[in-house]
């Protein structure tokens, strides 16, 4: 079985000279965007936890340092000519998205009913956390909401593009947001790399 590439990621590296971003990694550059990837069978993949969890380090790894647009886990090319000719063929469209991403980073908020014992209306408690979400939404340069998980209490959740050196502000923003709404619990995780802002286009 010959060996393929497995995708991590898309960087921006604008002109920086740079060895491998995170371990175990390569970077197949075209002109100023940069691939991190490693060799793996060329073949359907499964993945498994341990795949997971590789994944979402090495992009949080390159994320400290780069724009990068994640691809999704198990995206494996046939070699390193796919790869390139995919990159070239999408390169406008790619940098486009990794420019706006540059210098912002993800956070992610979820929005609990504090006490389960509440008697405060499910309406009402979405109507209170949407209202959160529009206070910290103009703290950021982007929002989108993302699933609300009835079985875990939570709810409502968005995640937030942030500029970096706004990161200060927006964790204020959400405590300030947790102390004028007492009857919700306010949680938020990150910095992020954009899993909830790029869907890369794996055509062609």
């Amino acid at each position: 079985m010959t060996d393929g590439l497995v995708l991590y990621g898309i960087a921006l590296l604008d002109g920086v000279d740079t060895g491998p971003l995170a371990a175990d990694t390569s970077v197949i550059g075209v002109r100023d965007l940069g691939a991190v990837a490693a060799s793996a069978p060329y073949q359907r993949q499964t993945p498994d936890e341990r795949d997971l969890e590789r994944h979402a380090a090495v992009l949080s790894t390159v994320a400290e340092r780069f724009a990068v647009a994640p691809a999704p886990v198990g995206t494996v090319f046939r070699d390193r000519a796919a790869l390139v000719r995919w990159m070239e063929l999408h390169y406008h469209a790619l940098h486009e998205t990794l420019a706006y991403l540059d210098g912002r980073t993800v956070a992610r908020v979820h929005i609990v009913k504090r006490d389960p014992a509440s008697t405060i209306e499910g309406a009402a408690l979405a109507a209170r956390a949407a209202d959160v979400l529009k206070t910290l939404r103009a703290q950021a340069a982007a929002m989108v909401p993302l699933k609300t998980e009835q079985l875990t209490g939570i709810v409502l959740s968005g995640a937030f593009l942030v500029e970096r050196e706004k990161w200060g502000a927006f964790t204020s923003a959400v405590g300030g947001a947790g102390a004028a709404h007492t009857d919700l619990d306010i949680r938020m995780t990150g910095p992020w790399p954009p899993y909830d802002f790029v869907r890369l286009d794996l055509g062609g």
